[in-house]
């Protein structure tokens, strides 16, 4: 690890005129890692070396963006990641200092109003309106109509902090804090629209706190669905036919079934892709694409597929 006054010195460096040395500095710097981020982000907020500020925050963008490569391809090669340390990843791009530990602080405490109100309620639809009223009513989450697009909608800070989102964000927020309730809420990769549903478990896995750790292939039929942009509406299978119909889409089995965590995060990316391309704003849209190729969807950032508006 680099002393402080070594680190300084370095610093200094880094706008030399002779590039090998700019460049030696940089690389140094680079295999340092996190460990110097703290103390380069301190010299530049107070602009000790005002001709090197510039530099400076391009090697901590530099070491940020390795770090959340390496900490997204970890995640993408789990078997069971989770999902809202992968959407922290995600969110990391544009907000860099969102902490996994906080997010899910605020979680908790969704978690923890409607959990003081369920006490002995064992019905299921009973305990999903409960949460609906907790979530929509008391938290006032609702879908954001006038800016579908908008690239904050994807990040769970902002979706958190204006309690406003598109109807994948709202929905991986919703059915995080159904299961951490113990409900069997899992997400539904229908197109256009992302829902959840309220999904039967399989017996070795009946009566699990721990919804989360459910393999995929142990989750049942749907029992009913639910849209979080719709402030919880409950919903049938025959709805989604109508839905497809209306949205002239084939309906296939997958479109009816639960779906993965990394499918959810992929469908976040694409839709983000996405909306950089709305805002034009090229270079987060590059960067959004690089996490979709280590997600292995290099042959859709070509594209221009997003979800479509949905006002309902």
């Amino acid at each position: 690890m680099i002393n402080p006054s070594t680190l300084r010195a370095m610093v200094q460096l880094l706008d030399d005129p002779d590039l090998d040395v700019s460049v030696a500095v940089e690389n140094r710097l680079m295999e340092e890692g996190e460990s110097v981020i703290d103390e380069l982000e301190a010299l530049w907020l107070n602009n000790e070396f005002p001709d090197s500020s510039r530099y400076i925050e391009l090697v901590i963008n530099k070491i940020q963006k390795n770090l959340l490569h390496q900490r997204f391809k970890n995640w993408i090669e789990q078997d069971q990641p989770d999902l809202i340390e992968g959407w922290v990843l995600v969110t990391q791009l544009q907000y860099p200092g969102v902490k996994l530990m906080d997010v899910k602080s605020q979680l908790n405490d969704i978690k923890l109003d409607a959990w003081l109100l369920m006490g002995n309620v064992e019905n299921d639809l009973d305990r999903i309106q409960i949460l609906n009223h907790v979530f929509f009513e008391q938290q006032g989450f609702h879908g954001d109509t006038s800016q579908y697009h908008y690239p904050d909608n994807s990040f769970i800070n902002r979706v958190l902090e204006r309690k406003s989102g598109n109807p994948i964000s709202l929905s991986a927020i919703y059915l995080s804090v159904a299961q951490h309730l113990g409900l069997p809420v899992f997400g539904i990769n229908l197109p256009q629209h992302f829902v959840v549903g309220f999904c039967k478990i399989g017996e070795a896995y009946g009566g699990v706190k721990n919804v989360k750790a459910v393999p995929l292939e142990e989750v049942g039929k749907v029992v009913f669905y639910i849209n979080p942009y719709s402030k919880g509406q409950i919903f049938t299978e025959e709805n989604i036919d109508s839905f497809l119909k209306v949205v002239n889409v084939t309906p296939l089995p997958q479109f009816y079934m639960p779906c993965s965590v990394k499918d959810i995060i992929k469908r976040m990316l694409r839709n983000l892709h996405y909306s950089f391309g709305e805002t034009q704003e090229k270079s987060k849209r590059s960067e959004v694409a690089e996490l979709m190729r280590i997600c292995g969807m290099t042959d859709e950032i070509s594209s221009e597929s997003g979800d479509k508006d949905d006002n309902s």
